[in-house]
């Protein structure tokens, strides 16, 4: 028998269609009804965390700690986690299983699946880079998610490159070039950061990321290399080093063996479960750290672990060639990772350095201080538990080899007062960039070259440039702590210019620094 709706039962159906589509659309991000009625998105944790505030935890340890659920993708990085939990399931007479843990891991290999997972609660705890971080972070924010980074996992060390044909020397060289890479993950962020140190002109960078080729995921950059499909790619190791072998001629430009302090993997908790389980969270931490532990005690021992972890795909033999391009992360490089309230650690210098590559490429919106979005109290409950003696000896610098050509070459200007080499107040700013660049790039050599223009006696104008190049030299030491052997100075005068001094314009353009990076050759 049919049913005869009346008038106001089609207005029924028509409103609870509209509120149903509302929903969907608030629920996903495409619009947030939070921004009229005031109130959280859909997408909210409903718990935040203020990390400023002393960690509370427990009076006594829980007897049923809660599950956690970790989003990793296959990366060696992660293996700390892995041993100590004695697979991707927690096994009984693992670290983690003896501290009472269930701890689950879940490959998730796409970047923002990975994201999603965590700001839809079907993960506790994210693996992720600081770098894709700083664009997570202020995603959520913007949907009313809380988390918070609060472990470093591990620094690639050699793992990440940028790999180019015979020919490509340095950065500049990749001007015109057709590149491979994977978007919005580290390899984008290596590439982008490298070009911005260098010398390339907006223009010209900007034609590399036109006229790139655009990969799903970091493996496909490097076949696409070997097969002589373009010029030069971002790659990461075992697939990067096969590549080159494959390619006559072809050479690593840089990676992060010279871009030592750039590329850093971390665990992310959201709010909701830290709010909840800070003492289940200080155990997962500290077994995680112990777990670093025994593969720098017992390598082999981890090895063989890691070859038999199911799903993963990484035998024991190539987790030990992976694991060469990495420095895992123990308690002391965390403590140094995350420095303290205020002072500008390698965290907060790479997510500044992230969410400017992020806001040109217009994927977030507003910029954040890190300082928000990291929670080093995990760490610092744990001081009594691991050594605060870096594992590192510190980096030995020696000189490039005369006609060493520089991996990149920036003309900087940089002003000072009228015959003075004193720093103006808004060229110290411009220093404060390279300063930057210069804690991400470790382990490099800098060349400072003072420039003139032909303007004035010769003798003099070498004397007064080479007394600012000096000068340039002097703040970076006595703000940031750089070795004086990492920074060499000279003053050329008028004798490099590099446009006319017949003109004005030209003549503006000589007075200039140069600033020369080289890879240490004690690398």
């Amino acid at each position: 028998m049919a049913m005869k709706i009346e008038r106001g039962g089609w207005v029924l159906i028509f409103l609870i269609g509209v509120a149903l589509v509302g929903y969907s659309l608030n629920r996903y991000g495409v619009i947030d009804f939070s921004k009229w009625t005031g109130g959280k998105s859909a997408s909210g944790s409903g718990e935040t965390v203020d990390a400023s505030k002393p960690l509370l935890l427990p009076a006594s340890s829980s007897s049923s700690d809660a599950e956690v659920r970790v989003r990793v993708n296959v990366w060696v990085g992660c293996v700390g986690g892995l041993v100590a939990n004695g697979g991707l399931d927690t096994v009984s007479d693992s670290i983690y299983g003896k501290k009472g843990l269930k701890v689950s891991f879940k490959i998730i290999d796409d970047w923002t699946e990975g994201a999603a997972a965590l700001a839809t609660n079907n993960v506790d705890v994210m693996l992720t880079t600081a770098d894709v971080y700083a664009k997570d972070y202020a995603q959520f924010k913007e949907r009313g998610f809380g988390s918070h980074a609060f472990l470093m996992v591990d620094w690639s060390r050699g793992a990440d490159g940028v790999i180019g044909k015979q020919g490509i020397n340095s950065i500049e060289d990749l001007a015109g070039k057709k590149v491979a890479f994977a978007p919005y993950t580290p390899s984008h962020f290596l590439l982008w950061n490298g070009l911005k140190t260098s010398g390339l002109g907006t223009e010209q960078r900007n034609e590399i990321f036109n006229q790139a080729v655009h990969t799903k995921d970091g493996i496909e950059p490097a076949t696409l290399f070997a097969q002589e499909k373009v010029d030069a790619a971002v790659a990461w190791d075992p697939d990067m080093s096969d590549a080159v072998s494959k390619r006559p001629g072809s050479k690593k430009i840089y990676d992060t063996k010279i871009a030592n302090r750039l590329i850093a993997d971390i665990l992310v908790v959201s709010d909701s479960f830290s709010a909840k389980h800070p003492q289940t969270l200080l155990k997962f931490a500290q077994g995680w750290l112990e777990g670093v532990e025994f593969i720098k005690t017992q390598p082999d021992r981890a090895y063989n672990l890691i070859g038999t972890v199911k799903d993963f795909n990484i035998p024991s033999d190539l987790a030990k060639t992976m694991l060469g391009g990495v420095k895992l992360a123990d308690y002391a490089d965390n403590r140094s990772f995350m420095g303290t309230a205020g002072s500008n650690a390698d965290y907060n210098n790479i997510l500044g350095m992230a969410q400017d590559m992020y806001r040109e490429l217009r994927i977030i919106k507003h910029t954040f201080n890190p300082e928000e979005s990291l929670d080093r109290r995990y760490v610092e409950k744990l001081a009594d538990s691991f050594s605060m003696a870096s594992s590192e000896a510190p980096i030995e610098y020696k000189e490039p080899p005369r006609g060493a050509t520089p991996i990149a070459t920036q003309h900087r200007s940089i002003y000072f007062e009228p015959n003075s080499s004193h720093m103006s107040m808004d060229s110290r700013a411009i220093v404060d960039e390279l300063a930057g660049t210069m804690r991400a790039y470790e382990n490099t050599i800098v060349d400072i070259d003072g420039n003139t223009d032909s303007t004035g006696a010769r003798a003099y104008n070498v004397q007064l440039s080479h007394a600012r190049a000096d000068e340039v030299k002097n703040y970076l030491m006595e703000k940031y702590g750089f070795p004086a052997k990492r920074l060499r100075t000279a003053g050329n005068g008028p004798d490099k210019p590099i446009d006319n001094n017949a003109t004005p314009e030209g003549r503006e353009k000589n007075r200039r620094t140069d600033i020369k990076v080289y890879a240490n050759p004690s690398s």
